[in-house]
């Protein structure tokens, strides 16, 4: 169980960070707080016990959040920065995977 909240948290940390960096490559401005609640917020809705739906009421509360904490209109900045935020997210947990399995096939 704490794997699960550890993995959590992480997984919070690298999504806000992502969501910083994006927000800053499309110009747009905003506090980091904001974004760490719009992760936040998302993320609890993503873990919801709700089939086939949860992720798309995920990414809603994501992209109001997010177009209510920075100068980003939902269409098309927060969908923009929601989308580099992901690759730049899904390249940093590669990154993470891979660091990773290294540290535990030397240790």
């Amino acid at each position: 169980m704490h794997e699960v909240i550890i993995a959590f948290f992480v997984q919070l940390v690298v999504s806000t960070i992502a969501l910083w960096l994006a927000m800053k490559l499309t110009k747009e401005d905003g506090p980091f707080w904001g974004l760490f609640i719009a992760a936040f917020a998302s993320s609890l809705v993503n873990v919801l016990p709700i089939p086939y739906v949860g992720w798309m009421l995920s990414l809603i509360v994501l992209l109001v959040l997010i177009s209510k904490f920075t100068t980003a209109e939902i269409w098309p900045d927060a969908v923009l920065i929601v989308v580099v935020a992901w690759a730049l997210a899904a390249l940093a947990n590669v990154a993470l995977t891979m660091a990773l399995r290294e540290y535990m096939t030397n240790a």
